[in-house]
């Protein structure tokens, strides 16, 4: 039996647990307002109303699984799956997808930890430009509304703690793949590192990268980003090629790293 035939009949058994339900509070009204019924109305109101409570709540929960599943697969933004649940339960952080009404948030956490990153090895003028031309809040809130691009946060307790950031499109040469997806950032608070926060988002990352058909995962890394590099190498990046990064004024290394999915 397909999944549609099964949608089908659960319907069916909402509806008709839910008739059962409607017929049942009817039947025990009537035998309220009577004195002629008796004892027998009460048992098949309630007979009627219990077997109305067992097709009906468990089906709507099984369709609302369905319902759900169906959305997580034909749409890239919803990331509700039993991986991410799972995660949730494990993780201090959880993970959703960035709406509009974070712009704000997310632009000043990405600017915060992109300078707490890389402000030490780096002029703050070409710091200043690349945040400026990069992270404002009108460009983060037009990359959340991109089809192209998906934001993930990650919260704690409400306040915004981490983000990654996918997209896809213009695939380097150096990069073999049939269709091929881009990790462009992944930060996390400096307060929250060696939490697993990370991990936690690249995961969840990955697991939108799978479910949209991408064969490879690829992504630029500074070339004196040793941390970075080294948590790439660690989750099963290896190196394939380089390419100009330019930050400010400055023309930069980046190291291109690609994952087969």
């Amino acid at each position: 039996m397909n999944d549609a035939t099964q949608v089908k009949l659960l319907r069916s058994a909402m509806i008709l647990g839910i008739t059962l339900l409607v017929c049942g509070h009817i039947v025990l009204a009537v035998t309220f307002a009577s004195d002629n019924i008796g004892h027998h109305g009460f048992i098949l109101g309630a007979a009627l109303s219990a077997f109305g409570v067992i097709l009906s709540l468990p089906t709507k929960i099984y369709l609302t699984l369905v319902l759900m599943e169906h959305e997580e697969s034909k749409n890239p933004n919803f990331t509700r799956s039993a991986e991410g649940q799972e995660r949730r339960r494990s993780s201090v952080a959880h993970i959703r997808t960035a709406t509009e009404d974070d712009a704000l948030n997310l632009s000043v956490l990405a600017k915060q930890t992109f300078i707490d990153t890389f402000a030490a090895d780096n002029s703050e003028e070409n710091m200043r430009q690349h945040c400026d031309a990069t992270y404002s809040e009108a460009l983060q809130r037009d990359e959340i509304t991109d089809p192209n691009r998906l934001t993930l946060l990650a919260t704690h307790q409400g306040q915004l703690i981490g983000f990654i950031q996918v997209r896809w499109g213009n695939t380097p040469d150096s990069v073999p793949a049939k269709s091929a997806g881009e990790l462009q950032r992944l930060y996390v608070d400096r307060d929250w590192h060696g939490k697993g926060i990370a991990q936690d988002l690249m995961a969840a990352a990955l697991d939108v990268f799978a479910k949209r058909g991408n064969d490879v995962v690829w992504l630029g890394v500074w070339e004196h980003n040793p941390r970075a590099i080294a948590f790439y190498r660690k989750i099963g990046f290896r190196e394939v090629g380089s390419h100009v990064f330019p930050l400010g004024t400055d023309p930069q290394r980046d190291l291109i790293f690609m994952h087969e999915l």
